[in-house]
């Protein structure tokens, strides 16, 4: 039997009449000629710049620089030795939730004469990158954790080499900031907040190579859900290494909040606009039901882009509008009928609130379930222990509101290509057959799949 190849498939006559059967690893299968699969990349591209992806976005903003002022005094610098302080080089890894963080931490160094250019990022989760720096193994929990050490390696063997760094800032975040209400709390995973310490030890063990390289490791314990003890959390472990006087610290810490509220509101505004995209064109978004690192290309496996590929403008869990507006119309019954205090309480739901990124996965939940337009697309890495009991709870408040909701568990350091580009397919073809089903029927605002689908 002839076997014809053309481009990167395999063709194979099956008869001697025209009926061939064609093998290919993707959907280009669809085609023979090299021009076709062009003109599919060019519209898949044309469909990425088109819908903005908001997990990519707020990847790429998080490491950039929010141009605070000085932490000074009636304009003038209150600190003694800003020449010294501009000469410091700090390495900060691309890691866990300095995904959502990193803008407190460039702007409170910025603002204190620390300039950005010197402010140096490991790179971005790769392969290469986790292949390269994944031979000192000390922890096993989630891919997040563990491709830590990756990161500390990229800085050092990569960065530290190319122009030496004075110190790696890599903080242990016991609790974070939380835009919800009525919450338990808003602690941080205890596996995520450990792993400074954990990477710590894997460049120790044989020998302290931080000391051996001339780098100071820094690795502050800091509360993020009580401000004022973030000032002296930052005040002890800073004044030290920098000659800080308190009113420095506590203005460098303001620069910091300023900072974070920054990035949040761009990140929200953004997602707003999409919305309102997304309503006077009657489309569907996908909501990246995910922690703050799976917004890292290298943990998420490009899945969010792929989706982009094909039409859909993503957003993350922190995109999605705070307006009174909006979460006034989206939980107005449950408000009326006393099950909610207000459209940012998961009480309803979720009894046990301490742990700050399940409670935001929790409420993106909800929200997803009640706005007519947004489909849940969970990711969850493995052997995350937070995430685990949350699994049914999600996909039971997606589900029961008639909304489609899709998921990718497990996700770890192997990238399973083909069966990611399937799975992604069929997701795109269950969303098209939703979307003329039920996108036809008017929405009404607050009205869930579900009920228009009643109606």
């Amino acid at each position: 039997m002839a076997r014809v190849q053309k481009s990167s498939l395999s063709v194979v006559p099956v008869t001697p009449t025209s009926r061939r059967f064609i093998n290919a690893p993707c959907d280009r299968g669809q085609v023979e000629e090299l021009g076709a699969v062009r003109e599919i990349n060019l519209q898949r591209n044309r469909l990425k710049k088109a819908n903005l992806n908001l997990s990519d976005y707020a990847a790429r903003r998080a490491w950039q620089n929010f141009k605070p002022g000085p932490a000074t005094g009636n304009g003038i610098p209150l600190f003694s030795r800003r020449k010294d302080r501009s000469q410091l080089r700090i390495g900060l890894p691309r890691v866990l939730n300095l995904y959502s963080l990193a803008p407190f931490f460039t702007a409170y160094l910025n603002s204190l004469g620390i300039p950005f250019k010197n402010l140096v990022f490991s790179d971005y989760t790769s392969e290469e990158l986790y292949k390269e720096g994944a031979k000192r193994g000390a922890i096993d929990p989630c891919f997040p954790s563990k491709v830590a050490i990756a990161h500390l390696h990229n800085l050092i063997y990569k960065h530290h080499r190319r122009k030496p760094l004075d110190w790696i800032l890599f903080p242990k975040i016991a609790s974070l900031p939380s835009p919800l209400s009525h919450t338990l709390a808003a602690a941080a995973c205890p596996a995520a907040t450990a792993t400074p310490e954990s990477v710590r030890a894997a460049f120790c063990k044989e020998g302290d190579l931080f000391e051996q390289q001339a780098i100071q490791y820094v690795s502050p314990f800091l509360s993020f859900a009580e401000p004022e003890l973030l000032t002296r959390q930052m005040w002890q472990i800073f004044a030290p290494l920098l000659q800080l006087s308190r009113g420095e610290n506590r203005r460098a810490c303001a620069a910091g909040w300023q900072a974070l509220g920054q990035f949040d509101t761009q990140l929200r505004s953004k997602g707003r606009d999409i919305l309102q995209q997304l309503e006077q064109e009657q489309r569907l978004g996908i909501v990246l039901l995910g922690r703050p690192y799976h917004n890292d290309p290298g943990i998420n496996h490009k899945i969010m882009e792929e989706l982009q590929r094909l039409g859909y403008p993503i957003f993350t869990i922190d995109s999605l509008p705070l307006d009174d507006d909006i979460l006034g119309t989206l939980f107005a019954s449950e408000i009326r009928a006393g099950q909610i205090r207000d459209g940012r309480d998961i009480g309803d739901v979720w009894k046990n609130s301490y742990s700050e990124n399940s409670n935001r996965k929790i409420w993106a939940a909800k929200y997803v379930a009640r706005h007519p337009l947004l489909i849940g697309m969970e990711l969850s890495s493995f052997k995350c222990g937070h995430d685990a009991p949350l699994y049914n709870l999600i996909e039971q408040i997606v589900e029961q509101s008639g909304t489609p909701f899709f998921a990718f568990k497990d996700i770890d350091e192997n990238r399973s290509a083909g069966s990611i580009k399937i799975r992604i397919e069929t997701i795109d073809y269950f969303m098209r057959r939703y979307r003329d089903n039920v996108m036809p029927v008017a929405s009404e605002p607050g009205e869930t799949g579900a009920m228009r689908m009643a109606r």
